[in-house]
């Protein structure tokens, strides 16, 4: 049976980052349908549309045309991308919708093993960043964030953020499907005091997955001492939970998944 991923495309500038990362996923899975979701924004109209100024009606024309040509750019991408794509065996289907981003990827996201999107940027409008925090935080499923500007093939060396808790078994469990393939597996754990050695947690024992486990201290600005462990470990992914703690909690105080969707430069496999 074949996986499905949901590849969400938000911006013209990272569609095909966005494309690459699940082929990539597809490869690592063996078999996948791949699935290219673009949501166009539909115009807002009201009752009152007959009163309103003429500016404001201009204003609302023009969005509505660079919404259109927001797809349009996307969707001619994604069929170039395509036409090498399925020439290499890969099957990828292109949806494009006028819609609520949130609902249509909630819908669609939760029909799908995992999801792949950019990672969240500054200028991002609200239908984008709506669309992301649907896929991380309402669709129960991995989250693949790909970095601006992409990633080179990943998945043979990779780093797992460890704590032993419900959050991180259930990010890990999915991604075991490739792990296996890997020839490194980093299990990043963070302590609280000294640790001399520590045991390899029982969800990779269990498989027979050999792992190294590297033990960080946990102190303040820990997502960067996580980053940096990764980078020395040339790692090419990193798995981990998302949101141990309320999300205006990290928002608002910091915390290491704020901090990856702010500052990781490879690929993030992330699951709340």
């Amino acid at each position: 049976m074949s996986s499905v991923i949901l590849a969400v495309l938000g911006h013209e500038s990272t569609t095909l980052a966005v494309l690459e990362a699940a082929r990539n996923l597809s490869v690592l899975l063996g078999e996948a349908n791949m699935i290219a979701l673009a949501v166009e924004q539909p115009s807002k109209t009201s009752a009152l549309e007959a009163g309103t100024l003429i500016a404001e009606v201009a204003e609302r024309v023009n969005a509505r045309d660079r919404e259109r040509q927001r797809i349009r750019a996307i969707e001619d991408l994604f069929n170039h991308w395509a036409a090498e794509a399925r020439r290499d065996g890969s099957n990828v289907l292109w949806h494009g919708i006028a819609g609520s981003s949130r609902r249509e990827v909630i819908n669609r996201g939760r029909r799908a093993d995992l999801i792949v999107i950019a990672r969240p940027s500054p200028d991002d409008d609200s239908q984008i960043r709506a669309g992301f925090r649907a896929a991380l935080l309402h669709t129960d499923r991995p989250v693949l964030v790909v970095p601006p500007g992409g990633s080179e093939p990943f998945g043979s060396n990779v780093a797992i953020a460890w704590r032993d808790d419900g959050r991180a078994v259930k990010t890990v469990i999915p991604a075991l499907r490739f792990l296996s393939g890997a020839s490194q597996v980093h299990v990043l754990a963070g302590v609280r005091g000294d640790a001399a050695r520590l045991p390899v947690p029982r969800v990779f024992q269990d498989r027979g997955i050999a792992v190294s486990v590297h033990a960080l201290p946990v102190k303040p600005r820990f997502g960067r001492i996580l980053l940096e462990k990764a980078h020395s470990l040339r790692a090419d992914l990193l798995v981990m939970g998302a949101y141990s703690r309320s999300r205006w909690r990290e928002i608002v105080f910091g915390g290491v998944t704020q901090f990856m969707l702010e500052h990781a430069d490879l690929p993030v496999l992330m699951r709340h």
